[in-house]
Order: structure tokens, then C-alpha cells, then sequence
């Protein structure tokens, strides 16, 4: 049987001020929405085929570049 992960409980409040604060590029937010994430992306990366570190940073990334879109000038 698997064993599930405790996951980061947050308010929907809690959350959408870790967006707002990981938008204006404050890494100790963007680490506790991976955090909060890091469960889900690696029950997804049972369905990926390449390796589980190589999905899962892919999905990371992807994370990342949602919260912190780069912006060209």
C-alpha cells in the first residue's frame, strides 16, 4: 500500500498570497508552492515515460515559469 505524503494544507487566501508574493519574485514563496505541489507531480510522473527526476523537474520548471512568467523587454 502507498504511503501519502502529508501535504501543505493552505487557505485558498493563504495560497493566492503565495502566488502574488512568487509573482513579485520572492523565492522563499515559489519554494512553498512546489512544496505544496511536489505530491501531485510525483504521482504524475508514474504516467511519464522518462525517468521520475527528469519528469518531475520538467514539471517543476513548468511551475515556475507559471508563477514567474518572464518577461521580455
Amino acid at each position: 500500500m502507498e504511503k501519502e505524503n502529508p501535504q501543505v494544507a493552505l487557505t485558498e487566501d493563504e495560497f493566492m498570497s503565495l502566488v502574488s508574493q512568487a509573482q513579485n519574485q520572492d523565492p522563499d514563496a515559489m519554494l512553498k508552492l512546489l512544496e505544496f505541489f511536489e505530491p501531485e507531480m510525483l504521482w504524475h510522473t508514474r504516467f511519464i515515460r522518462m525517468p521520475q527526476e527528469d519528469a518531475l523537474q520538467h514539471m517543476r520548471l513548468a511551475l515556475i515559469e507559471l508563477f514567474h512568467p518572464i518577461i521580455l523587454q
